[in-house]
């Protein structure tokens, strides 16, 4: 066993698990894996776990046969900010812990967390630290997806590094339309809430964020580790 890890931060998203290795509650190593059975290779007996999981219960119940305690966050664990949300007992995990990663960040203004992945993800702190709720909408895969799937002719294509306004072939027209589309629809919303919220703080996040050049066209904060830093602060907090 390596006795100077302290904790694993795990994060099951729809797309991938990712996995933190912790120091002194420092994370200083980060992975990521396909499957389950993958990903407990990795981990050495007795050490703690902190699991964030939005997939199913028998993925959380694997975790019960494992060698090392476990915490597993939820909306009933004690959590560095108010929950204003209606339903917080439908409110993802993974929007919770991007939540509570920015909760100390910038205290006293209005802070907003953008997750770009499977789905496109809005979450508002408001400046009293009171998480008001936000947007779901479908992400770049989903999108894609969805023209392949509802129609007849249209093929199934990935996103693009390379893109340009005016697609001069199917493919490139299709993702001109899903990621400059997703673009606008992102950049829309946040110069709504900047409306709304002058002194608005932003966070963007996601695996699917760097094909998005949003850190450089606003006063936006870029890290793609989020989740997994929100974790660690719900863990901390309670264990």
């Amino acid at each position: 066993m390596n006795s100077k890890i302290d904790l694993y931060i795990i994060d099951a998203g729809n797309s991938r698990i990712k996995l933190g290795v912790c120091i002194k509650c420092e994370i200083v190593s980060l992975s990521s894996f396909n499957s389950l059975a993958l990903l407990k290779k990795e981990l050495e007996p007795n050490i703690p776990i902190a699991l964030s999981s939005v997939l199913n219960s028998n993925f959380k119940e694997d975790f019960t046969n494992v060698q090392n305690p476990v915490f597993l966050v939820s909306h009933q664990v004690k959590l560095p900010f108010k929950i204003n949300y209606l339903t917080p007992s439908t409110l993802g995990i993974d929007r919770i812990c991007n939540v509570a990663a920015i909760s100390k960040i910038n205290p006293f203004t209005p802070r907003l967390v953008i997750d770009i992945g499977t789905c496109i993800k809005f979450d508002f702190l408001n400046a009293e630290n009171e998480y008001e709720g936000g947007s779901i909408s479908p992400g770049l895969l989903l999108r894609f997806k969805a023209l392949n799937l509802f129609t007849n002719n249209l093929p199934l294509y990935e996103a693009s590094n390379d893109l340009s306004l005016i697609g001069n072939s199917t493919e490139s027209a299709i993702q001109s339309g899903v990621q400059n589309g997703m673009k606008s629809e992102i950049i829309g919303l946040i110069l709504e809430y900047k409306a709304k919220y002058t002194d608005l703080n932003v966070f963007v996040t996601g695996g699917d964020a760097h094909y998005f050049d949003l850190a450089q066209k606003n006063v936006i904060f870029a890290d793609e580790n989020l989740t997994l830093k929100g974790i660690l602060e719900i863990y901390l907090l309670n264990v």
